[in-house]
């Protein structure tokens, strides 16, 4: 009887092994495991499953395997079985066809006040509402998957919270003090970034005394985001800090304070990013203005969006200093940068008729690079050119006109990956798989958040509401 080919290459080329198995699609690869049981020993181990769902990008999605409800751990991930990986893969498909057809289960929670803070990491919601009654603001924990309240706990100082992010360790809240009455534009803020603890919700760091403006129509004036091993703060800063209201001579600037962040417990020296003065006529007015907004970060770049004239900036996380200036083409203060793609969609305010600019218009960029990757132009973008929404996850594309349809609004969801294809030729039309109608309420500002499982957003009617694409296991 020959000598088995796999025993040959096992003993002397087991590169040679994986590399024909690799090439296997997922039917034949089953079929080998019945060829005998040393076969069968070499394949359903899980080496060769777990390479083939990596090459399909299964694994790339962070925590697949907590909604899957998988584990993680290092010794766990060495000993997956053929099992564990297809019980993977049947989940991305499913994700996947959810997300293709738009097909997703939508949650609600009552909430009790105006929300003024949203985020998410892998397992839990966080919102910060303001209790006007009290003057506090009560932030709660949610899970993600029942959707129920786990926490509540309250800002230090009856403080009002205008920012939040998180990490899957940490919570970061940035707050500002804040009378009973409403808040006048153009008023100076103390604001003081709390950085706490998620397992027992202790405060760790407070970050205080920090002066800045107010302003109705920036949500960019007081803003903190964390992540990447790092730690940054927006502010509009003056000169005089001791003035009531902003003075007719002051020079505001825009900076950013950047800490490096290893865990929940260190926090580094802080570096400053100072990205210039900005007009006094931005406060109270909606237009556009020169005032920078910080689109997203890496471990490696910051992002930043400037309007006049249109461009993007990238700052070094390491040196803090500007390395590479992209065109931007078109205003586009919604613009948003992960993972190495910078996605901006092109905005015309009614004050605004400016020649040659393309309203309406998604852009993909490489940040590295500076390339404009792909155009995708949209009819309804173009005619409705008013404050669209939009995210996009490691696959999909999610955009939302400004527009109502029967007191609808439609999510417009194309795949990421045909739109990054160069050699592609599809129109926006062609690319988008399938749309998702939902409530609106036309007076009310409406964004969202979005990752690879769940689609979030604050309903005005004091809702929160999950729209989730995960399967259920």
């Amino acid at each position: 009887m020959e000598k088995d080919i796999l025993c040959s290459l096992k003993g002397g080329y087991p590169h040679l092994t994986d590399k024909i198995l690799n090439l296997l699609d997922a039917r034949s690869l089953a079929n080998a495991e019945l060829v005998c049981r040393q076969w069968r020993s070499y394949i359903a181990d899980g080496r060769c499953w777990k390479k083939y769902l990596q090459s399909k990008k299964v694994t790339s999605i962070p925590n697949i395997f907590s909604w899957a409800e998988c584990s993680r751990d290092v010794e766990s991930d060495r000993h997956h079985t053929k099992q564990d990986w297809m019980k993977i893969h049947n989940f991305y498909q499913k994700l996947e066809d959810n997300w293709q057809s738009a097909s997703c289960r939508r949650q609600e929670k009552e909430i009790s006040f105006q929300v003024f803070g949203l985020s998410v990491n892998a397992t839990k919601i966080f919102t910060a509402e303001y209790d006007q009654i009290e003057n506090e603001s009560l932030i709660k924990t949610w899970n993600r998957k029942s959707l129920n309240c786990e926490r509540i706990f309250t800002e230090e100082n009856k403080l009002r919270v205008t920012s939040m992010d998180c990490d899957d360790d940490f919570l970061v809240t940035m707050s500002i003090n804040s009378p009973r009455s409403s808040v006048a534009v153009g008023t100076p803020k103390v604001s003081t970034i709390f950085v706490r603890e998620l397992q027992s919700g202790k405060v760790l760091h407070r970050i205080m005394a920090y002066f800045g403006y107010f302003d109705l129509y920036s949500r960019y004036n007081f803003k903190v985001c964390c992540g990447h091993g790092w730690l940054i703060s927006i502010r509009i800063v003056s000169q005089q800090q001791n003035a009531n209201l902003i003075p007719q001579d002051d020079v505001l600037k825009s900076r950013l304070d950047v800490w490096r962040m290893t865990n929940a417990k260190e926090i580094g020296a802080k570096g400053t990013v100072c990205l210039g003065p900005i007009s006094q006529r931005s406060f109270g007015h909606p237009d556009p203005d020169p005032r920078p907004v910080l689109i997203g970060h890496d471990e490696n770049y910051l992002v930043v969006h400037r309007s006049n004239p249109p461009r993007f900036e990238i700052i070094s996380t390491s040196s803090l200093n500007l390395i590479r200036t992209i065109e931007a083409f078109d205003y586009c203060p919604s613009a948003k940068f992960k993972d190495g793609l910078i996605v901006s969609v092109s905005t015309r305010f009614p004050s605004q008729m400016i020649p040659g600019y393309t309203f309406g218009m998604i852009r993909l960029w490489d940040v590295e690079t500076g390339l404009c990757l792909r155009e995708i132009q949209d009819p309804i973008l173009q005619k409705h050119s008013v404050d669209h929404s939009f995210g996009f996850t490691t696959n999909y594309l999610i955009t939302v006109p400004n527009v109502t349809l029967n007191k609808k609004r439609v999510y417009h969801i194309r795949d990421l990956s045909v739109a990054m294809d160069l050699h592609s030729s599809q129109t926006s039309t062609s690319a988008v798989l399938a749309t998702l109608e939902r409530d609106w309420n036309i007076g009310t500002c409406d964004p969202f958040i979005v990752d690879d499982f769940q689609l979030i957003y604050i309903h005005p009617n004091y809702k929160l509401v999950v729209l989730s694409f995960a399967p259920q296991v």
